[in-house]
């Protein structure tokens, strides 16, 4: 006990209740739990989210293909990444049943490799999306210009994409609690995807242009496959829990 205990007693302890109360150890635990939960699902996404950005950087280069993103494409991307990792996920409520879980082991760790895997598949699944769209694109005719246009403004999509797939929202039942932040983050990426195409001089520095009716509808495309392989792993990895 941290007021009625003796110093001894206070310096022998493994445990200080500061208020005496042991609900404290209660709440203690809770949070711990979400804490763990919430850096598993941080480690995930990094891992998601950068398998994209990899393959449509390395794979344009092996192939001899002309670069699909350039540097100033991944300070942008990062720049929607990272309050992704530091703020959103760290404002993820508590799961439902938090408290009715058996203990975890203590070997258990956010960069175990079940959870960084369904991470790597995510984002692997998201990188041949792109890049077969991308070839497709320009198969069937799609000035270079329009085709990059369209594989970027996915790569934006999917990190929102990503977000939301391995944040809480992504499989809580209707009435749960929200994270303020997973909309803010959205309307960060809409009006990234709107500025970098509408400004004329940050599409000319993007190396990007305004998108044909065509070209919307190839992105929209690209975004429903998305969303339709997001929620396969997230089922697979909800059966395999």
């Amino acid at each position: 006990m941290g007021q009625r205990g003796t110093d001894v007693a206070r310096e022998a302890a493994a445990l200080v209740l500061l208020d005496d109360s042991f609900a404290r150890i209660v709440a203690a635990i809770a949070q711990g739990r979400r804490i763990f939960d919430n850096l598993c699902r941080a480690a995930r996404f990094t891992f998601a989210v950068h398998m994209p950005i990899v393959g449509l950087a390395l794979v344009p280069t092996l192939l001899h293909w002309v670069p699909l993103l350039l540097p100033v494409h991944i300070v942008l991307l990062e720049l929607l990444i990272d309050p992704a990792c530091s703020v959103v996920f760290e404002a993820e409520p508590a799961a439902a049943g938090l408290m009715r879980r058996p203990p975890r082991g203590a070997a258990a760790s956010p960069f175990a490799a079940a959870n960084l895997w369904r991470g790597v598949a995510q984002g692997v699944g998201l990188a041949l999306l792109l890049l077969a769209g991308h070839a497709l694109l320009l198969r069937w005719g799609l000035p270079e210009a329009q085709a990059r246009s369209v594989v970027f403004a996915g790569l934006v999509l999917d990190v929102w994409l990503l977000t939301w797939t391995n944040s809480s929202r992504g499989s809580a039942p209707a009435g749960a609690e929200r994270n303020p932040w997973l909309p803010r983050l959205a309307a960060a990426v809409a009006l990234a995807l709107v500025g970098v195409m509408a400004v004329p001089p940050l599409r000319r520095l993007m190396g990007l242009a305004w998108p044909e009716p065509s070209a919307l509808a190839a992105l929209a495309v690209l975004a429903a496959a998305g969303v339709a392989w997001l929620q396969l792993m997230r089922r697979m990895g909800a059966q395999s829990a």
